[in-house]
C-alpha cells in the first residue's frame, strides 16, 4: 500500500486534488495465525492467482460456502492447490464476499503466513469504506455532526499514515484497539453520509498524514506523545490540551479487586511476585518520577514474598482491564462488626468471653502507606485494591467526548470539525487530498 499511496500524494502536488481522483485503498488484516478460514458468497464468485503484482490465471466458485487452508506450503480450497500466491476473491460490488461469517466491501485476499503453516485473509477496500465500519463502531449516532466529522478526517489520517508507515501484510489488523473494523455489521447510513461528506480530507503535517490517534476521554486533559512514545517517537503535534470531556461516562470510574487476585493478574502477565505485600505509587502530584506531567501512571511498582517488579502501567492496564493509565490506588480493608472481648476475674484468670458491637460510619479501613506512595497489604479476608481513575484510552489526540463537547458548544456551526482537529492536533493542517 505504500507506493500506492506515494503515487497518490504524488499526483496530488502535481495536480492538484481533483474530485474525480479515487480514494486510496487500504489493507485490513481479517485472519492471522490460523490454518483455516470460511469464506462464502449468496453469488458465484471468482479468485484470482496473484504472483508478483500480475493475475496469472482465474478460477470460478459457485456460490456458497467454502474453507481455504494452508497446507503443502500452498493455499487450498475446493479440493484445488492454488500454490504460494496470493488469491483474490473478487466482489462484484452489490453481493459482499463473507469471511468467517461476516461480510465486506471491497476484495478478500488469501495467502500463506510466512511461516507457510498458516493463513493471511486481508481485506482491500477504499479507505472511505473502511472507515463506515470503525467510525459507526465508535461514534454514537446521536453525537453532533460536527464531532462525528472530526472523528472520520483522523480515522482517515491514521489509516492513510498506517499505510505509509506499516511494512507487514497488511496495513491493520481487524481487531486493532480502539480502531475495531467488522466488515457491514457496525455501518449506520447517517453515519456514513457524514463521512462522504469530508471525503479525502486528511490531517497532515509537513506534508505528510499524521499519527492522528483519539482517546474516548482523556480526564481533563490530553496527553503529550513525548510521555508516552519517549524522545525516540516524538510527535510535535500530539500535545496536552485541556479536555472538555466531563460527560463522558468514563470521566471518573472505579474498579475494585480482592487482594489476593492481584498477584494472578500478575502471573497472567508473566510476573510472579508469589503472594503480593505491597504495591508503591505516587500520589498524582506534580513531580512524581512515576506520573507524566498529566498524572498518567508510568509504571507500578509491586513487591510478593518472591520479589519486587515494576511494570508498565500500559500492561498494569491491560491485565486488570482499566479504562486508562491516570489513576490512584488504595487499599482497603474490613473493620469488624464487634471486638470479641475476654471476661477475667478480680485475679486476672479469664472465665468468660463478650462481644461488643462497633458502631462505625466507614466499614473499611484504607491503608494510604507509607508517605502516600506504599500501600501494604496484610492477607486478610476481605482486603481490596481499588483503582480510581479518569478518563477512557490512551489519552492521546481527540478526545471523542471533548469533540462532543466543543461541537455542543459552539452550536455545531456546519465545518467546525476543522477547528476541532486543529485543537487537538497542534500546527496541523487540514486538507482534501482525492
Amino acid at each position: 500500500m505504500r507506493i500506492l499511496y506515494a503515487a497518490l500524494l504524488f499526483m496530488m502536488m502535481l495536480v492538484g486534488a481533483p474530485a474525480a481522483l479515487a480514494a486510496p485503498q487500504i489493507s485490513v488484516g481479517l485472519v492471522t495465525g490460523q490454518f483455516t478460514a470460511e469464506l462464502a458468497s449468496e453469488t458465484d464468485f471468482t479468485a484470482q492467482t496473484v504472483v508478483n503484482g500480475s493475475v496469472r490465471k482465474e478460477f470460478l466458485f459457485k456460490a456458497g460456502s467454502y474453507y481455504f487452508n494452508a497446507a503443502n506450503g500452498s493455499v487450498n480450497a475446493d479440493g484445488q492447490e492454488f500454490g504460494n500466491v496470493v488469491l483474490r476473491i473478487k466482489a462484484d460490488g452489490v453481493n459482499h464476499v463473507k469471511v468467517n461469517k461476516k461480510t465486506y466491501r471491497g476484495n478478500i485476499e488469501v495467502m500463506l503466513a510466512p511461516d507457510r503453516k498458516n493463513l493471511i485473509v486481508r481485506n482491500v477496500l477504499p479507505v472511505d469504506e473502511y472507515l463506515y465500519s470503525v467510525v459507526g463502531r465508535t461514534v454514537p449516532v446521536y453525537f453532533p455532526d460536527e464531532a462525528i466529522k472530526s472523528q472520520a478526517v483522523a480515522m482517515r489520517s491514521y489509516a492513510l499514515w498506517l499505510a505509509e508507515n506499516n511494512n507487514y501484510y497488511y496495513d491493520v489488523r481487524a481487531g486493532e484497539k480502539d480502531y475495531v473494523y467488522s466488515g457491514t455489521d457496525m455501518e449506520k447510513r447517517d453515519i456514513n453520509k457524514l463521512i462522504d461528506s469530508t471525503r479525502g480530507e486528511v490531517v497532515l503535517y509537513g506534508g505528510r498524514p499524521a499519527m492522528t490517534l483519539y482517546t474516548e476521554s482523556s480526564g481533563g486533559y490530553t496527553e503529550d506523545s513525548a510521555d508516552v512514545y519517549g524522545e525516540v517517537f516524538p510527535k510535535p503535534y500530539l500535545k496536552s490540551v485541556k479536555d472538555y470531556d466531563s460527560d463522558a461516562p468514563d470521566y471518573k470510574w472505579e474498579r475494585s479487586f480482592d487482594a489476593q487476585n492481584i498477584s494472578s493478574g500478575l502471573l497472567r502477565g508473566g510476573y510472579d511476585i508469589g503472594q503480593i505485600e505491597s504495591i508503591r505509587l505516587s500520589p498524582e502530584k506534580p513531580g512524581a518520577s512515576d506520573r507524566t506531567d498529566t498524572g498518567r501512571v508510568i509504571s507500578v511498582g509491586f513487591a510478593g514474598s518472591k520479589g519486587n517488579i515494576v511494570v508498565p502501567a500500559a500492561v498494569v492496564r491491560e491485565l486488570f482491564s482499566l479504562p486508562s493509565t491516570l489513576f490512584e490506588i488504595e487499599v482497603t480493608r474490613p473493620i469488624p462488626k464487634q471486638l470479641d472481648v475476654p471476661i477475667e476475674n478480680y485475679y486476672g484468670m479469664e472465665i468468660g468471653r463478650k462481644e461488643i458491637e462497633i458502631e462505625l460510619k466507614d466499614k473499611e479501613k484504607s491503608e494510604n502507606g507509607i508517605a502516600g506512595s506504599i500501600k501494604l497489604i496484610s492477607g486478610v479476608d476481605g482486603e481490596k485494591v481499588i483503582f480510581k481513575g479518569r478518563g477512557s484510552g490512551s489519552g492521546l489526540g481527540l478526545s471523542l467526548w471533548g469533540a462532543r463537547q466543543l461541537a455542543n458548544d459552539e452550536g455545531n456551526t456546519p465545518g467546525y470539525y476543522k477547528n476541532i482537529l486543529r485543537y487537538y492536533y497542534r500546527n496541523t493542517v487540514v486538507t482534501k487530498i482525492y
